[in-house]
């Protein structure tokens, strides 16, 4: 396991926002990435296709005869582009004596910083980092590699026996498009399981729901000594209106667990027009139609209190979408005696962001879990990875594997 995730985090495979960010922008570390998961992929024997757009899709074929659900595996071959991503050198420890990580010559991973919380618990691990100048990519290199792992264990050991097995390999993730161009012919599982998950022994079971409005205020201009008789239309004053209007108690600033937020996060103007982007976030459908109520009542407000801007919704997108709405009703039980099988101490907890499930269910998937796989201070030049963690969730998987083979 730790010579294929060395190898996997040398390749160089960030993904990069483009000028226009519905585009498809593709890197060619990903699809250099996509190449080698094809090839190691077909060299254990199983059905792979990498598509066009660098999915990579494998069908391992069901070896017992019940009719069991499909169990997907999913997990995301680029990694952010929110730090430098190029030349990267792994660098292993192995058996960490505890204390600070000097990663190079100026840089070190400190033992009581946020980066290092977990470093206390992980005294005798193996642990891989980087000198300091670069990212990782252990998100989602780490769930690669495990989801690689699990393929040639299925593949090599015919004796195991398991129910029909898809597997995907995502690109663009990191820059929330994994689910943009996914052929849900190849992949549709019952149960799925996503391979992206931090550190520890952690398995988020719900997340928000994630929304993105984009309201444009498009003005009149008009000389302010004769604004009324010439129809001044403000726009700035129109959109400033609007992000006043939001109840300051669901700003997010001023949530936490489950409750969701209003985040008007950025505003831009070309002159006369000024467009306001907002976030949405919500677990609960019901404080999502609430939030619609809010948000109606706003810009009717607008329009009424600013009849010479004209109030255009430009765009109001579903990002992705908590997978506990319709995640398989077993899910759960099954991931639960895979851990009591396995001896891993799992935490079923909720997220206050997505995973690549939750963009998987926003275009009409199953939802699915999110797995540990030991990653630490992810999108940073801190980044680290523990081998011994990304050796449980492998285990933990074989069981699940198993169990919904059994199911």
């Amino acid at each position: 396991m730790l010579d294929k995730f060395l190898r996997y985090v040398r390749v160089s495979s960030q993904s990069q926002y483009g000028s226009d960010p519905s585009a498809w922008a593709m890197t060619s570390g990903q699809v250099e990435m996509s190449r080698i998961l094809e090839k190691d992929a077909r060299a254990t024997g199983a059905v792979v296709y990498r598509s066009d757009d660098s999915y990579v899709y494998v069908d391992v074929p069901a070896n017992v005869s019940d009719d069991v659900p499909v169990l997907g595996i999913s997990c995301h071959l680029d990694f952010t582009p929110e730090a430098p991503g190029d030349s990267i050198v792994p660098i292993v420890i192995r058996n960490y004596p505890g204390g600070d990580i000097l990663q190079g010559n100026d840089s070190k991973i400190y033992f009581d910083s946020p980066e290092g919380a977990a470093l206390k618990d992980l005294i005798g691990a193996t642990i891989v980092h980087t000198d300091g100048t670069t990212l990782l990519g252990g998100d989602d290199k780490n769930g690669v590699t495990i989801a690689m792992c699990l393929l040639e264990t299925l593949m090599g050991n015919p004796e195991f026996k398991h129910g029909r097995v898809q597997f995907v390999f995502c690109p663009n993730e990191d820059i929330g498009m994994a689910a943009e161009r996914i052929d849900k012919e190849r992949f549709n599982p019952d149960i799925l399981y996503d391979l992206d998950g931090g550190g520890g022994a952690d398995i988020i079971t719900e997340n928000f729901t994630a929304r993105g409005l984009d309201v444009q205020f498009i003005g009149h201009y008009a000389h302010p000594g004769d604004a009324k008789a010439q129809k001044l239309g403000d726009a700035l004053a129109a959109a400033s209106a609007f992000i006043a209007n939001i109840p300051v108690k669901y700003r997010p600033e001023n949530t936490e667990g489950k409750e969701g937020y209003i985040h008007p996060w950025n505003m831009t103007s070309d002159g006369n027009d000024y467009t306001v982007s907002t976030r949405i976030r919500y677990f609960d459908k019901e404080e999502g139609e609430e939030f619609d109520c809010i948000l109606r009542a706003d810009l009717d407000s607008v329009g009424k209190n600013f009849p010479n801007v004209e109030v255009k919704v430009i765009q109001d997108k579903l990002q992705y979408e908590n997978v506990a709405y319709n995640m398989h009703p077993e899910s759960r039980a099954i991931m639960e005696r895979a851990a009591s099988e396995a001896g891993v101490d799992v935490n079923f907890k909720s997220e206050r962001g997505g995973t690549t499930a939750s963009m998987f269910t926003a275009k009409g998937l199953r939802g699915g879990m999110c797995i540990f796989t030991g990653q630490h201070a992810i999108h940073s030049t801190k980044e680290y990875s523990v081998l011994e963690e990304m050796h449980d969730a492998y285990r933990l998987m074989l069981h699940a594997i198993a169990l919904t083979g059994r199911e």
